[in-house]
Formats: structure tokens, C-alpha cells, sequence
């Protein structure tokens, strides 16, 4: 893949992951293409969605990185961690217990209601993508896909 499509790549996945809202052409020249059209930037959103790596959810959104996408951006595009600073077993479940500590507080605040949260061991099965989909004021809906595969939907 050419530099220029890598870097809007890593641009859409970094946006995507931290608006969660899909990355508009504008919003990519905006931020980090000035020397770029909207136009060019387009064309570059379109190669890369016909490529796989991006989707478009409706016409006039902007694009979301697929699995392919990320996937290539973790293999290709992240910055590499320096040996001497290896991911922590320990810190990691230190964060998994308190993200799963405020979803709990925050799903039980929304809605008013007792809130349970619980996950499989962390040897067993991974979180692949959780999403809270707002259906009315006070409902929400949580779907959860681990990676063994397991889709798990709950109204609340």
C-alpha cells in the first residue's frame, strides 16, 4: 500500500477510535491533510474502502475502519512498544475491573435500575467490540462479541 493511503489509514482509525463518530473526507483535510483536497482525500477513502480496510455505513456518512483495517493498522501502522516497556498481565485486569466498574455505574445511572456487569475469565475469551446503542431515554441496549465468537445482547 502506498505511503499516502497508509497515512489516511492511520488518520480514519485514530479518529474512528476516538470520536467513534465515522471520519469524513473534511474532517481528515481539517485535521491532518491540508495539502490534500477534500476531493483527492475522497478518492484515497474510496480506494481503501474497495481495498476492504474501510466501510461507508450510509452515503452521506463518513468511513469506519472493518477488521481488515484495524488489523492492518496494528500490524503495520501502530508505533512499535520498546522491549523495555512490556504490557502488564496485572495492570491490564487492573483496567478491565475498573472499565467494567464504570460501565456498571453508568448503565445503572442511565437507566435507574440494578446493573450487573460480568465477564468471562480473562484467560478464556477476550472482549472483541462492545457497543451501547441508545434506544429511547432512559433504554439502552448493550451488545458485547467475544472472540471466541459469542454475541451477548441485553436491553436495560
Amino acid at each position: 500500500m502506498e505511503n499516502r493511503k497508509q497515512a489516511i489509514l492511520r488518520a480514519v482509525v485514530q479518529e474512528f477510535t476516538t470520536s467513534a463518530v465515522p471520519v469524513g473526507s473534511q474532517a481528515l483535510q481539517t485535521r491532518y491533510f491540508v495539502n490534500l483536497s477534500s476531493a483527492t482525500i475522497r478518492s484515497e477513502l474510496a480506494d481503501l474502502a474497495d481495498l476492504g480496510y474501510l466501510t461507508q455505513p450510509h452515503t452521506s456518512a463518513g468511513r469506519v475502519p472493518t477488521d481488515s483495517g484495524y488489523r492492518y493498522f496494528v500490524d503495520r501502522l501502530l508505533p512499535e512498544r520498546r522491549a523495555g516497556h512490556p504490557i502488564e498481565l496485572a495492570l491490564t485486569r487492573r483496567e478491565v475491573d475498573e472499565a467494567m466498574r464504570v460501565t456498571t455505574e453508568t448503565l445503572s445511572q442511565v437507566t435507574n435500575l440494578l446493573a450487573i456487569v460480568s465477564a468471562p475469565p480473562l484467560e478464556t475469551a477476550t472482549i472483541r467490540h462492545i457497543e451501547v446503542l441508545p434506544l429511547q431515554p432512559q433504554i439502552v441496549m448493550v451488545v458485547i462479541i467475544t472472540s471466541t465468537g459469542g454475541v451477548s445482547k441485553r436491553v436495560l
